[in-house]
């Protein structure tokens, strides 16, 4: 199966793509709502395709890469936003728990804000094809390099992100936090790109 990966999706594919980001994510993100239904609906809302890398094969959508730029994620859902969806109570706890995932903004860097594959299509490249993708909008934007983190409870992503040249740069704990988001530990890993 040939891999394509383009930047950003349509709207038709906007359900395919938030349902791959939540699925991916969920654990990590439900506790901010009270239902995987209403996460989905969030994240479907807040999905920004001009944030996004997809890959496609001709089954359809089999991954998604989000970014970081001028502060703004794949997935970034306002207080407003928010406000908007959900009563002001269940807005105020969404802003709260997920506060602590938001990603620091590098100038030079492109932050990727969540990589995720379809089960199946795990193994096949997928991943690799989007991390060049990443790369390849960095190097063309005149950045220095990509910025990821991946969780201690992800041990075959931070394997290909080795293998793939990222180096460790920083890392950290949730501490107390940590049985609320379903990971302990998360390590900040970078990569150069080459002018």
């Amino acid at each position: 199966m040939v891999i394509q990966v383009g930047h950003g999706f349509s709207d038709d594919e906007r359900p395919s793509v938030a349902e791959l980001y939540w699925q991916a994510f969920r654990r990590k993100l439900r506790s901010a709502f009270s239902s995987d239904e209403r996460g989905l609906s969030i994240v479907r809302v807040s999905l920004r395709s001009d944030r996004t890398f997809v890959a496609r094969t001709n089954a359809g959508i089999v991954g998604m890469c989000g970014y970081r730029q001028a502060g703004i994620g794949a997935v970034s859902p306002t207080f407003r936003m928010l406000r908007g969806e959900l009563p002001i109570s269940a807005a105020l706890r969404a802003t709260l728990v997920l506060s602590p995932l938001a990603r620091s903004y590098v100038s030079d860097v492109l932050v990727l804000d969540g990589i995720c594959v379809a089960d199946e299509q795990r193994g096949r490249g997928t991943g690799t094809a989007l991390l060049e993708a990443a790369g390849g909008y960095a190097r063309a934007s005149g950045l220095r390099a990509v910025r990821l983190s991946v969780v201690d409870t992800n041990p075959r992503a931070e394997a290909l992100y080795r293998r793939r040249g990222f180096l460790p740069v920083d890392g950290g704990t949730m501490g107390p936090l940590a049985s609320i988001y379903g990971f302990d530990r998360y390590i900040t890993m970078e990569k150069e790109v080459s002018q």
